[in-house]
């Protein structure tokens, strides 16, 4: 069963439940007072007919009044246990009935025959309480049962015209609020993995579901961006890579020739230069893909972990460090940190003239390191464009790969810090790390 209907068969029960529950409660309280007014006519009927009598202490007297025949059309009039009066064509069980009620001289109400009601009233002489006999009334509720009867059934129709049009008006509100959702579910299963630019393109929210399909959009639109950066970092990555491959690849092919029948004793030193390069190009290559291996394991896992950067920094060479005397820890795994850092240092020094310098700070709920050299520093319009595979910082500058920067930032941000290029004279890169609060 779909939501659609559950929630429609959920709104008609309820609704009929409340129907049900006025009805009934509607047609009690009208037989309740159906009742109550045939009970007071009775009593009215009673006490005429009572007023119509002379009463004493030693005798009761039927007096002639000008509605006699209205007063003696169903009453009866009971004195010493004997009928004094009673109507003319009522029925033998009918009036057995109210002659029985009759003779116990006290207040009874009961239902007689042919819809009709009985009431009898004791009769009491002025100023005694000991009764003297009583009056017996009659009187036809057939019309307040027929009204109680239509009531009920006009409540009944109204009732279930309340319902179906209930039912019609809640499954065309259901239907317009969920069509947002339908028109969602028909789109997304229309979309292919590689439609990464689809959105629902549901206007403005002006309601949760809209709202939904909003935020959706806008999450599509994030997950979208983060896919064209993956597709773009791997396809650079895989670019970049070939340099190191190619160049091991060519001195392995002139390491060959070298070592081949015809070659003489010069080659030698060839030889080794070529499997020296070979390594250093391995090395290279193997630490890329170690930082690259790093990354991976760092989004798949980003357990918050305590770097001590005094500690880390410490064990460097050939650096000045310029730190505080108070103990600098940040959030993060310690060999992403250095991985993090070893781009900057390299890139410091191959553009320094003499000395790079690691200035440790502290700011609010960040600590930095600032990676700072005496060379020429960044291009002002490669500033941020030196963070993208594949961009160099000099066109002179063959051994920059295009990958490091790049990498050293995704690492910081693995660890939910960053990397930028920072002020002053010279080249300097600030790596951001969270402060471990206290």
């Amino acid at each position: 069963m779909s939501f659609r209907t559950r929630l429609v068969i959920t709104s008609l029960v309820t609704l009929a439940v409340g129907l049900g529950a006025l009805l009934v409660a509607g047609n009690v309280l009208l037989a309740q007072r159906v009742r109550s007014e045939a009970t007071s006519l009775l009593r009215a009927r009673a006490e005429a007919q009572i007023a119509a009598l002379t009463v004493t202490p030693t005798k009761v007297v039927v007096r002639e009044t000008p509605n006699d025949a209205m007063l003696d059309r169903r009453s009866w009039v009971i004195v010493d246990g004997r009928v004094v009066e009673r109507p003319a064509g009522v029925s033998r069980e009918l009036d057995r009935m109210a002659v029985a009620i009759g003779l116990q001289e006290r207040t009874i109400e009961r239902d007689g025959t042919d819809d009709l009601r009985l009431l009898a009233e004791p009769i009491r002489a002025p100023g005694t309480d000991t009764p003297r006999g009583a009056v017996v009334v009659a009187l036809s509720v057939a019309p307040l049962e027929n009204l109680q009867q239509l009531v009920l059934f006009g409540s009944i129709i109204i009732a279930v015209f309340v319902l179906v049009a209930g039912g019609l008006a809640t499954t065309s509100a259901v239907n317009g609020a969920l069509r947002p959702v339908a028109h969602m579910t028909s789109s997304a299963r229309d979309w292919g993995a590689h439609d990464l630019d689809r959105r629902f393109h549901l206007g403005a929210p002006r309601d949760e579901l809209t709202g939904l399909a909003a935020t959706l959009d806008g999450l599509l639109g994030r997950i979208a961006a983060s896919r064209r950066h993956e597709q773009r970092f791997a396809s650079e990555i895989a670019h970049e890579l070939r340099t190191p491959v190619a160049g091991i690849r060519g001195r392995a092919e002139l390491a060959l020739a070298a070592a081949g029948p015809d070659a003489g004793a010069e080659t030698a030193d060839e030889r080794t230069a070529a499997l020296t390069a070979i390594v250093a190009q391995a090395e290279r290559l193997d630490r890329t893909l170690d930082t690259l291996l790093a990354v991976a394991r760092r989004e798949f896992d980003p357990t918050v972990g305590v770097v001590d950067l005094r500690a880390l920094v410490g064990e460097l060479e050939g650096v000045a460090i310029v730190a505080p005397d108070v103990p600098l820890q940040a959030e993060g795994d310690p060999e992403v940190v250095m991985r993090a850092l070893a781009p900057l240092l390299e890139n410091a020094r191959r553009h320094a003239r003499e000395v790079v310098t690691l200035e440790l700070s502290e700011h609010g709920d960040r600590v930095r390191i600032t990676v700072r050299d005496d060379g020429p520093g960044v291009d002002p319009e490669l500033r941020e464009r030196i963070f993208d595979p594949g961009v160099r910082g000099s066109d002179a500058d063959p051994a920059g790969a295009g990958l490091g920067l790049p990498l050293a930032r995704r690492m910081a941000r693995s660890c939910g810090g960053d990397v930028r290029v920072g002020d002053g004279p010279g080249g300097a890169f600030v790596l951001e790390l969270p402060a471990v609060q206290d």
